[in-house]
């Protein structure tokens, strides 16, 4: 008895093993056709301050995960763009990038990139709030740097909203830091919005929100100064963006 039970044992490992190790490899970061999508490592990351992500202040309702995500944005010049999809703080270690779009993107244009949830993330955690994730619309280069141009993006199942109203700038620094947040009108002087952090926990992200009802279309700027805590080192990050009130 004892020794066919052990068999029956053996038989069942034998069997769910392959399965778990499909899975994980499954859900491995890797090239899905139009995008690479997948579980990656944690990126170590060498910069002093890292843009997370730049959305529309937007959040459609959803009971549960959707079986398809889009990302809208506007492009206002052609130019290279380098679209990311990640969580904003890490918890899934999902990332989505490289992406191929159906049609080349158009300027002066909303473009749209649509993906299945079902490949990975559904198989990570169905009940995951789809705004956990961030997206960071790179143009021009793929790399962070301290003064970057950026497409705020709009995260959406199934309708975009008609107007953006605001935008939420999501970045992390390297240690414990204070820093000073203004967004500005293309080169007029006076900032339109201030938002202080006296204390940003290193490796934790955290949001500057503007309010941008109002606004004119156009080119603006966030500006970010500040400085670590424990060196004073100084810290600044700018991000160039184009805001089009209009979303659709």
């Amino acid at each position: 008895m004892a020794r066919r039970f052990t068999q029956v044992a053996l038989s069942l490992v034998l069997w769910v093993l392959p399965q778990v190790l499909w899975a994980e490899s499954n859900l491995d970061y890797q090239n899905r056709g139009d995008r690479f999508e997948g579980v990656r490592p944690k990126p170590v990351s060498g910069y002093d301050i890292e843009v997370i992500s730049v959305l529309a202040d937007y959040h459609e309702p959803a009971d549960r995960l959707p079986e398809q995500l889009r990302v809208g944005f506007y492009l206002p010049d052609q130019t290279p763009v380098h679209l990311t999809v990640r969580e904003q703080d890490y918890r899934l270690y999902y990332w989505l990038d490289r992406v191929k779009p159906a049609r080349e993107w158009q300027a002066k244009s909303i473009n749209e990139f649509t993906w299945p949830t079902g490949a990975v993330l559904r198989q990570l955690d169905q009940t995951l709030n789809l705004y956990e994730l961030g997206v960071l619309i790179r143009l021009g280069k793929d790399t962070p740097a301290e003064n970057e141009g950026i497409a705020p993006a709009i995260l959406y199942h199934a309708q975009p909203p008609e107007k953006i109203s605001g935008y939420l700038f999501t970045m992390k620094t390297n240690g414990d830091a204070r820093l000073s947040c203004k967004v500005f009108r293309g080169k007029e002087p006076a900032e339109l919005m201030t938002q202080a952090f006296r204390r940003i926990p290193g490796g934790r992200p955290f949001t500057v929100r503007w309010d941008a009802g109002g606004a004119q279309e156009g080119q603006y700027s966030l500006v970010c100064n500040g400085y670590f805590l424990d060196t004073n080192q100084l810290l600044r990050q700018t991000v160039r963006f184009f805001h089009r009130p209009a979303a659709r």
